[in-house]
């Protein structure tokens, strides 16, 4: 096992991450970002378009200019591979462990992102970012004049779906509930025209020969007769998959709060309730957009060197 020390271990290589290690570089600061094995979301984006001074460009594309800005400061960063199997935090000292490295630290910065999601429609994972979305806001405006399908039971998909409208998509929706379990906006949904598919369940989505969407399957989510389940097919250009991740049980059992739908929980400073711990970007929640991602990973990074001041009273 190697052993490290650092002021600052940022747990994440994503924007975020990147992000909170620029501003503790420039603080000055021993710096340590640990970077896992699951690519980054941004890394795995096929094109963004919202990004200021980028008129479009590959989210890989991106993430490398954040990376090479960070690798930039070589005499404070070090950026190490491994994923976090242990912590022990908040006790003044926190001690971080990977299967090959131990890291003590004065400070830690969680970024890890939203996690690994686990696939619920059977192709979906070879379909992100080629008609697969995670995310309305991020990638509505890329379907504009086309049909795209929300899929989910939840008010965030619904106001996602009159967001969609409102960027000019041909929007449906499809959920494994009656229209009478969903909340109170469907009604506003269905008056602005949107058609609700109910108590259906998507099983498959299905690709063209060249790898885009091309249509999902569906199936009766309901049935109180003995009938077998309907199967439905409908064609698309995409399908947006609404559902909350919970991925930070690891955190939860070192005492970092977790709210109910997974998220850890910050305060206006990224700071968690544990003392010297800070969080940032897609775990936090929220929307989940690079530029909200960057922005919440710079103010972790200036509040954990701003604690380190404080701490060491320089």
């Amino acid at each position: 096992m190697e052993e490290f020390k650092c002021e600052v271990l940022i747990i994440g290589g994503g924007p975020a991450g990147l992000s909170a290690g620029i501003y503790c570089a420039r603080a000055n600061r021993d710096v340590i970002i640990l970077e896992g094995k699951e690519l980054s979301a941004l890394a795995r984006t096929k094109e963004i378009q919202n990004w200021p001074g980028e008129i479009d460009i590959k989210g890989k594309h991106l993430l490398a200019k954040f990376r090479a800005h960070v690798e930039s400061y070589s005499e404070n960063v070090r950026i190490i591979k491994g994923d976090v199997i242990s912590l022990m935090l908040g006790m003044g000292v926190n001690m971080t462990s990977t299967r090959t490295a131990n890291i003590t630290s004065d400070v830690v910065i969680i970024a890890t992102g939203r996690g690994q999601r686990k696939e619920i429609i059977k192709g979906e994972g070879a379909l992100l970012g080629y008609g697969v979305s995670y995310c309305a806001l991020c990638d509505g405006p890329l379907y504009r004049d086309k049909v795209v399908y929300m899929y989910g039971n939840d008010e965030e998909m619904l106001e996602d779906a009159l967001e969609l409208q409102q960027m000019g998509c041909k929007v449906h929706i499809i959920t494994n509930v009656g229209i009478e379990e969903l909340p109170d906006i469907v009604y506003e949904v269905k008056d602005a025209g949107i058609n609700v598919i109910e108590n259906m369940e998507v099983i498959e989505a299905v690709p063209r020969s060249d790898g885009i969407i091309q249509k999902i399957i569906a199936r009766t989510a309901k049935s109180e007769s003995e009938e077998p389940k309907e199967i439905k097919e409908f064609d698309l250009n995409c399908l947006f998959i609404l559902s909350h991740i919970s991925s930070n049980s690891i955190f939860k059992k070192a005492g970092v709060e977790i709210d109910e739908k997974g998220n850890i929980k910050v305060d206006e400073e990224q700071k968690t309730i544990l003392e010297g711990v800070f969080a940032a970007g897609d775990c936090t929640g929220g929307h989940f957009q690079v530029v909200f991602a960057t922005a919440e990973g710079s103010r972790a990074g200036i509040n954990a060197a701003k604690y380190l001041r404080q701490l060491k009273k320089e």
